[in-house]
């Protein structure tokens, strides 16, 4: 039985019906078999019940079960590790395996076996997704380095990250975790997603899986955030910076990302110098973002609106559904900002600054957006 770490004590008892003689391998350091709450609830209620013996709890994967009920059961450590380069797996050995296990891979000397990203300081994750994580990954590691597609993955701790990262970059292999457990890649970036480092996130059984499915490669993109305590990621960033690899700050930043508390004064200064369209200041950053923007000479044709009504940009309502038109029509409905021709007085682009939790899914103002982008192309 393979991954036994992974596996759960009722399917392993089927497993050893089966046999007369049976070898466990698996890893205590690694992640066990997932046991939802739901299951943890009732195991627990079946286990007070009946007075299980603690080394049969469910929540135990079946290799645990087995070393606690036959402590004295012949084991034998396998301590020759031929998969990551010397770099990566020392981390892993030193931290978790106190230094028992001996690399047997071949340390050349590369340069960047190991780098780190952090991201501008900032409150970037929202519902266990970092837009900004993402981006740092397409937009700065991607094309840093040549990747074969088929030997590179993005691990993350939570799916609603590898979802997103699904959608944004279809071509390489994203996972959880927990899905890549007894997987292997050359090249491995890992994405943590939080601002604050959770415990979920930073499970030292979760670090140790996420670390060692890279062969050759491994990249983490972390919080730029300073933490409130020792964490195991920050670690293995104090890892990767003793052995001399690129510890680095992105270079991708946000005008909204003034309006993070960390950047209260430098916010309410960048405003302070200049023109104030809104009651809100997100408006009032996007404003002076597209001032900035439209100044340049290859946009010299172009100029920008605020509070546009949407009655005034649609020709024909009779393209629209009752709802629509109803919305639409609304004298009360504008659009935040509309840029324009000079010459032709046509519209050309339509922005909402959409805060995330007054546009979030299933509100209200959720459902208006929906009626403003389908018809008019908002981004």
């Amino acid at each position: 039985m393979d991954e036994a770490s992974q596996v759960d004590i009722a399917t392993g008892a089927l497993a050893l019906s089966c046999a007369r003689n049976v070898v466990i391998v698996g890893d205590t350091k690694q992640l066990p078999n997932v046991v939802t709450d739901d299951i943890r609830v009732r195991a627990k209620a079946i286990s007070d019940k009946f007075n299980v013996d603690e080394g049969y709890q469910y929540t135990k994967s079946f290799l645990q079960s087995i070393l606690d009920v036959m402590p004295n059961v012949t084991q034998t450590l396998l301590r020759e590790h031929y998969r990551c380069h010397p770099k990566i797996m020392n981390f892993c050995n030193q931290k978790f395996y106190r230094g028992e296990l001996i690399i047997m891979t071949t340390d050349k000397g590369e340069e960047d076996v190991l780098s780190v990203v952090k991201t501008v300081a900032g409150n970037h994750e929202r519902d266990h997704y970092s837009q900004r994580q993402i981006d740092v990954i397409k937009n700065e590691i991607i094309p840093k380095y040549v990747f074969v597609p088929e030997e590179t993955g993005i691990i993350a701790p939570y799916k609603n990250q590898v979802e997103a990262l699904s959608k944004e970059i279809a071509d390489i292999d994203a996972a959880t975790v927990h899905k890549f457990q007894g997987k292997e890649k050359e090249n491995i970036i890992i994405s943590t997603v939080d601002d604050e480092i959770s415990d979920f996130a930073d499970d030292p059984y979760l670090i140790n899986v996420a670390v060692s499915r890279a062969k050759k490669k491994l990249m983490l993109v972390v919080t730029g955030n300073e933490q409130s305590k020792e964490r195991n990621i920050t670690d293995l960033i104090d890892y990767i910076q003793y052995n001399n690899f690129e510890v680095a700050g992105s270079k991708i930043y946000s005008i909204f990302d003034y309006l993070y508390k960390q950047y209260t004064e430098e916010r309410i200064a960048y405003l302070r110098k200049h023109k104030k369209i809104s009651e809100y200041d997100s408006e009032n950053l996007m404003y002076s973002l597209l001032e900035e923007i439209i100044t340049d000479n290859k946009y010299s044709s172009l100029d920008v609106v605020c509070h546009f009504p949407l009655n005034m940009l649609i020709k024909n309502p009779e393209l629209l559904n009752e709802q629509e038109c109803q919305y639409a029509m609304n004298t009360a409905t504008h659009l935040d900002f509309l840029i324009y021709n000079r010459i032709g007085k046509k519209p050309v682009l339509a922005i909402e600054v959409d805060g995330y939790e007054y546009h979030k899914e299933n509100t209200i103002q959720a459902s208006r957006d929906f009626l403003k982008k389908s018809h008019n192309g908002v981004v």
